[in-house]
């Protein structure tokens, strides 16, 4: 939970530091790390996905809904400069929170995500039930793809036009949704027969390593670093240049 503790103050930090730069540099921080980690491909993908979904458009409508001088119109509405760079920094604080938690998911395993979860004092029900989620979203878009592979190969059209795609929706999402509750049954089916739901101590096969005292002394230090330009940036102490 180290790295958790860590990436929840970067996030505090950028989210509330002096001004946009700050979460500019922390969403590149976020990049960087990633690319370190040897997820950057798969990290840069989905940061590029949420910024044009979620960024973009948060940008979009702070410039034209804030009041200020007038830079450029589209009929009714103008487009002010405070308003774009209300954007720009709303934007970019929103997009750090979007690349941490991305890097988080990507780079954490998720059944260690869920042992640590339970070793903090959460039921195993619960750590199941996170784990089992996100598996399921992951297995979704397995079943999917391959369910809509299986449609062309039938001569169902999926691809040409808009008319032909809604046409394709049930055949599609029928056959997910059934092997979807097929695999719903089966886990149930394996928890039983591992004996889950009995009331004594749980085993697993993955074990929590033993945290370094550099380690500690590592994710300390961010988070007093973070703590402190946070501080900083809500009291005015300071101002990037």
């Amino acid at each position: 939970m180290n790295l958790l503790l860590m990436f929840l103050a970067v996030v505090l930090a950028g989210t509330l530091g002096p001004d946009w730069r700050w979460p500019l540099a922390v969403c590149a921080a976020f990049l960087i790390i990633g690319w370190c980690a040897g997820k950057g491909r798969a990290h840069t993908g989905a940061f590029i996905k949420l910024l044009l979904a979620i960024g973009l458009i948060l940008f979009v409508l702070r410039a034209l809904l804030t009041d200020g001088r007038p830079v450029m119109r589209l009929g009714p509405v103008a487009v002010t400069e405070e308003g774009l760079w209300a954007g720009l920094d709303f934007s970019l604080r929103v997009m750090v929170i979007c690349a941490a938690v991305s890097l988080f998911f990507i780079v954490v395993p998720r059944p260690r995500l869920a042992l640590a979860i339970e070793r903090l004092g959460a039921s195993p029900h619960a750590s199941y039930l996170i784990l089992a989620s996100f598996q399921a979203i992951t297995d979704l878009g397995k079943n999917t793809r391959v369910v809509l592979d299986a449609q062309k190969a039938r001569g169902v059209e999926t691809e040409k036009g808009i008319g032909n795609r809604v046409k394709a929706i049930f055949p599609v999402l029928a056959p997910v949704f059934l092997v979807a509750l097929s695999q719903t049954e089966e886990r149930a089916i394996a928890l039983e027969a591992r004996a889950f739901n009995v009331r004594s101590p749980k085993t697993a096969l993955l074990q929590e390593r033993s945290v370094p005292v550099a380690e500690w002394v590592a994710v300390g230090t961010v988070v007093v670093a973070c703590i402190v330009v946070t501080i900083g940036g809500a009291t005015g102490w300071f101002s990037l240049v």
